[in-house]
Parts: C-alpha cells; structure tokens; sequence
C-alpha cells in the first residue's frame, strides 16, 4: 500500500518514514543503543550537467512511500531521473538493508557531477557546538582504521568534534594522457571506505557496503544546514566520478546500486570488523577451503639484475638478462629457497624476454618446460611468474613491439598512441591469455598481475570495448583475463594488484571489488610494502595488514626482504602473521640473523596451516590470533613495537574466536587459560623490535 507514514521494525531496529511537506522524514531507532541513529529529512541531492548549467536539486520531487512486507520502499523524481530508496528489515536477522535504484527515462545522456542520498542526523546546537549525547562517539574506517598511505601518525578515526574540523576526502586518478599513473587524494564533503563504524557506549553499528557490479564506496558526509550541521550516513552517492556508470546515465538505463548493511554488534570497533568480515564472508570473499598457497621465495633481492642499491631501495632492472639472470643464479637462488623451507622460487621481471612481454627467456634460461620440471625434480620448488600487464609494459616501452599492433590505444582525436597498449582491447587480451596459458601449461603454479594500473581510457572503435573504454571496462578485462587461464588451469594462483593503482601502495578499489566472482583472482597484493619491512614497521605503516585482517578474509599476498630483519625476526614473523600467502628473499649479511630465520621458517611450517588458514583474531596490534576452530587449537603472534624492553600483554574471549569456552586448553608458556573468565590471556616480556610466537591446543577433557 501507499501512505504518507509508516513503520517497520525487526529485533534490533525500529524504522518510521514519512512524506511531509519538507521532504522525506526517517527515523531510525537502535533498539540495542536506545538512541536515534537518523532522523530527520532523508537526503536527496544531485547536480545535473545541461548545456543551458548546471541543475541542482535537493529534494525528491513527488515522493511517496509504500510498504511491501519487511521492506519501505521510497519513490520519487530527482533531477529528471527516477529514484527508488529501498529499506529492508528481516525478520531473521537483526539487520537493517539499503538498496538504491536510478532510472533514466528520457533521451539524453544524464551527466552527474553529484549524487547523494543518505540517512541523517543532527550532530550540533544552535551555537556549533557536537550535541552532549554524541561527544564521546567515535566514526571509524573499515577495514583500514590506518590506511596504506595515512601519515605514520593518523588513523581514520574520529570524535565528531574532530570529524566537523577535518575536510574529508576522495581518490582522484589521471584520465588522459595514458602516462605514468598521476594519483592523488583531494578535498571532499566526505569520507569514503568500505564500511564505518561508529562506537557509542559499549555498542557499535557497522554500515556496510557491497557492490560487485560497479565500484563503489561507504560515504560519510558532513552536511551544513541552516539549522546545523548533519551527518549523512548510508545509502549512495558518487565519490571522485565512481560509480562511472552513474556519473554518466544512458538513455533508459537502470542502474541497481550496492546494499548497504547496517548491523549493530557489541563490543569496540574491532567486532564491527569481524561483522564486515563475516558479512564479506556471506558474499563469498572469502579464502576457500583448504587454502594452502606456496611459499614464495623472490630471487630478486639477492638478484644484480635488480640489486644495484641498497636494502629495501627500488630500482629499475639492468636488463642485462643474458648475464646477468642465468640459470645458474636462479638455482642458486632455487638452493636458498629450499633451505629456508620455501614451496616456489618466485621468479621477478628477468625470466622474460623484455619488460613486459611475458615471453619466457628461453636464451639464458633454457626451454621452460625443462626449466619447470627441473626445478621441481631438483629442489622440490614449484616456479611462480612475475607478469607486468599492458599499463607497465606500455612505460617500459620496450616489450610493446612483441604485442600485434591493433592492441595500441587510441586518443580521444583518434590517432594511435604509439608505444601504449590497451589492456581492454580483445587483441591484447587474446595473446596475453595465449601466452600466460603457455606458461602454465608447463607448470608454472602462480601468475602476479602487476603494472595493471588505470591507463587514461582508449577510444578505438575495434577493440571490442565501450568507447571510450572506462575504469570498470580496464577492471573487467582485467578479470576476464583471469578467468581464461582459470577455465583451463583452476588450480593456479593468479594474484592481482589494485586494478586502478597497481604497484603503488595506495588502494583504490574496495578489498573485496571482482573477487570471489567466478574465475576470478585468488589473492590480493600487500600495498607494495616489500621494499622495506622493517622501515614499514618501525613507522607504523605495516600496521595497515592487520586492521586488513581484522575485517577481510580475503588472502594477501606479499614478498618481503629479509635483509631489513633482525636477530627477533620481527619482520618474518609480522607479515607471515599478516599475510595468508608469503613470499620472503634476500640473504641477511649477518649470518646469525640469516640462521635465525632459517629456524623461525621451520617454525612457521610447522604451524603453516593457522596462518594459511585460520581465523585472525586481534588482541591488539601487537598481539595476533590465528585460530583452527575445528582443531580447538591456536596460535598467539607477539610483538613489541617499541624500542625499549617491555611486557606485551592481553586478552579475548574464547567464545570470540570460534572456540568452545567449556573445554579445558593447555596454553604455551606465557599464556593462561582462564575457564571461569571464559578467557585466554598472554603477557611476554619482549625485547625492544622482539617477536615470540605461542602455541595453545587443547587438553583432555
């Protein structure tokens, strides 16, 4: 039925929205918190590009509202376009579901400079001031609390106070030329994620979003009002032009953007992280069952083909491969691999012929199905490859000539750009799939895909690709690539670099964006922080692997330099906790700390399987828990990230990590089980930059 008013409410929401001569009102009440969480007008917002100027409108224009079963559904007409605001309350969950749908039913095409709709709350008085009941509210990122590019000294984390004083901001990539990837991040009215928390009191509500359609993003909004400031949270909106296909409607086009879900958990930020976990975990992101990668080791740190600098210095390849990298390096390197309890030697850019030609060196290396198998039967290695995709190739400029000419860009005026290639382009894709699909049908195991940043568009009419080919036409080819070499080789591992910014150490696309999708990738890329292990701990950067694991279960990989260790192994052991698949290279000049890292690597393959597989569970950032919830057993990663001697302490429910608090556990030395508590607790004194790594299983009953 259609009504002015209705309501709706489920175990742990009480929802009312009205149509009133102002706008759409809503309220939306936390059972759990008893406190209002929106309410007041909905916004409805969209600046709409014509030739006569631009239109702005701020409200829905003929708004009505109608219930069908659990669900309100919010109709209307927003700057020419039809909108649909769907609000879902299940029943069996104690969830809140948001869906927003755009039509465009007239002749042109819609160009939207901007989009938002969100539910909203009052933050301040009448004098600016944040309203006392929200002054010791936190709003907090999901998963990254740190980012892989905030300064060592911000967190996204923020009191409302804080939040009225800090600009937000947004991602911005280069469009056009085709040049080196131009990055960067600018002023907003919001703040974008996957998800936000917001902790109030002992309860937090994560807002979610999920989109595997078109990219998209959590939006959190600071809007100022004549009455005050308020905050928009939830529902859509567009973020640096993303989602494209909404910045830029077709005639007749519907586009169905994602769900948000808002849940509220109890406990601090952390359990909205294992609640954004668990909800990607629905959507199928999530590590498959018997996840069991190979450990990688990189021969390039210890390569002159690369190593020309010092420790953790990137530089670019002599390419002097002929000399430079032989086979007799690489079995050199393939002897390390097998001492240090490595499963693949990772082979870096050198096994091809030219940059970015993923063409396999047979002068220097021999033929590549004997060089595989020789390997394997020698060392008991598999070989994984380092692939540059078109983006890089195309910098590099050198390997572009081995690729057909009809894969080259084409401008916005329609002249070729000599020297680029177009990833999207089907000339492309179908010799990189053949060529890919060589290597592995003989028996290379693992495939990166680097160098896949955004390269600016292209405009050929014969590429088989929209024209002018967007960010989602260079991300979909990039996973239809994959998903060649997956429909004749299921079980290789195909890594994937961020699909806008590659090999930087900035995300731009959610964690979870294309992944899980049928043929998909299988692992995503550590944010570059491979150069420098131990600067990135020292600086607090590497922290952002953790809070990646506090709320995503899909695997990172990354290859670290064990050069940059010390004689505590703090950096094999940081990312080997934070790292479902590992890669490690590089002999330590101190012969002791090598001998060190032989033995922790014994240790960790031990253990491989709660790292590979388990659940990651956070005491803090300096404790981590891997747990094998079938087994009832765990393990406990300790550091002290300081620089003076110190106990690391903590503790976490045993009912929080999946495990049975009514069993009896016999925890490791410096751990202790308290059944009444229901508690697991640890406390270690640990030498400044110190590593120690426990073992708790379960003891009779």
């Amino acid at each position: 039925m259609t009504t002015k008013h209705l309501v709706l409410e489920n175990t742990a929401y009480r929802l009312a929205v009205s149509v009133e001569a102002d706008g759409v009102q809503l309220q939306l009440r936390d059972k759990a918190m008893d406190f209002d969480l929106a309410a007041g007008p909905v916004l409805y917002r969209a600046a709409r590009v014509r030739a006569e100027g631009t239109l702005v409108v701020r409200r829905l224009e003929g708004a009505a509202v109608a219930a069908e079963g659990r669900t309100l559904r919010i109709s209307g007409t927003l700057a020419g376009l039809r909108l649909e605001h769907t609000l879902h309350l299940p029943v069996e969950q104690g969830v809140l579901e948001e869906r927003v749908v755009v039509h465009n039913p007239g002749s042109e095409v819609a160009k939207l400079e901007d989009f938002a709709v969100g539910l909203c709350r009052r933050l301040t008085d009448d004098v600016g001031g944040v309203l006392p009941e929200l002054r010791d509210d936190r709003v907090v990122a999901l998963p990254f609390r740190h980012s892989p590019t905030d300064p060592a000294d911000f967190d996204l984390d923020f009191s409302f106070a804080q939040l009225l004083q800090r600009p937000g901001r947004e991602h911005r990539v280069n469009q056009w030329p085709p040049t080196w990837l131009r990055y960067g991040q600018v002023p907003a009215r919001h703040w974008a994620a996957e998800g936000w928390a917001w902790t109030r009191g002992d309860h937090t509500l994560a807002c979610l979003k999920f989109n595997q359609e078109v990219m998209e993003l959590c939006l959190l909004g600071i809007e100022a009002e004549a009455d005050g400031v308020w905050l928009r949270l939830g529902g859509a909106g567009l973020c640096a032009g993303d989602p494209e296909a909404l910045a830029s409607l077709q005639p007749g086009q519907t586009l169905a953007l994602g769900l948000t879900r808002y849940e509220t958990v109890r406990g601090p930020y952390t359990a909205a992280s294992y609640a954004f976990r668990a909800f990607l975990d629905q959507q199928g992101c999530r590590f498959p069952a018997g996840f069991n990668p190979p450990v990688h080791w990189n021969e390039l740190y210890d390569n002159p083909e690369w190593n020309l600098a010092s420790p953790g210095t990137p530089v670019a390849p002599r390419m002097t491969r002929p000399q430079t990298y032989t086979r007799l390096l690489l079995e050199e390197e393939a002897r390390k691999a097998r001492e240090y309890g490595c499963e693949s030697l990772y082979l870096d850019p050198g096994w091809d012929t030219d940059f970015g030609t993923l063409q396999w060196g047979e002068q220097w290396l021999g033929p590549r199905r004997a060089f595989v198998e020789h390997i394997r039967r020698e060392y008991g290695l598999g070989v994984s490859l380092h692939c540059p995709l078109a983006p890089w190739a195309s910098s590099d400029g050198r390997g572009v000539n081995s690729w057909p000419r009809e894969a080259l860009q084409m401008g916005p005026d329609g002249k070729i750009q000599e020297g680029y290639l177009c990833l999207a382009s089907q000339q492309y894709l179908d010799e990189a799939a053949r060529r890919l699909l060589g290597h592995c049908d003989d028996g290379v195991v693992y495939l990166m895909f680097d160098g896949n940043w955004w390269n600016g568009g292209c405009w050929h009419p014969d590429h088989g690709h929209p024209v002018p080919c967007g960010r989602e036409d260079h991300m979909r080819a990039q996973v239809e690539l994959a998903r060649r070499v997956h429909a004749r080789h299921p079980q290789v591992i195909i890594e994937m670099h961020d699909m806008i910014t590659a090999g930087s150490n900035r995300r731009y696309t959610p964690v979870y964006y294309k992944y899980g999708l049928p043929g998909s990738y299988d692992d995503n890329w550590g944010f570059e922080l491979m150069w420098q292990p131990m600067e990135d701990i020292l600086s607090g950067q590497a922290r952002t692997l953790y809070y990646y694991n506090l709320g995503c279960n899909i695997p990172l990989y990354l290859h670290i330099d064990l050069r940059d260790d010390n004689i505590h192994c703090v950096v094999l052991w940081w990312y080997a906790s934070t790292c479902r698949h590992l890669g490690i290279g590089g002999t330590h000049p101190n012969p002791a700390v090598a001998q060190a890292q032989r033995v922790a690597m014994a240790q960790y393959r031990q253990l491989a399987r709660f790292f590979k597989e388990g659940e990651f569970y956070g005491m803090s950032e300096e404790i981590h828990v891997h747990v094998l919830p079938a087994e009832h057993a765990l393990v406990v990663n300790l550091f002290n990230l300081s620089d003076q001697p110190r106990t690391v302490s903590g503790q976490i429910e045993v009912a929080r990590l999946g495990l049975d608090p009514d069993r009896w556990y016999h925890p490791g030395k410096g751990c202790s089980f308290d059944r009444q508590a229901g508690c697991l607790r640890v406390s270690r004194h640990l030498p400044a930059w110190g590593a120690e790594v426990l073992e708790v299983r379960q003891g009779p009953a």
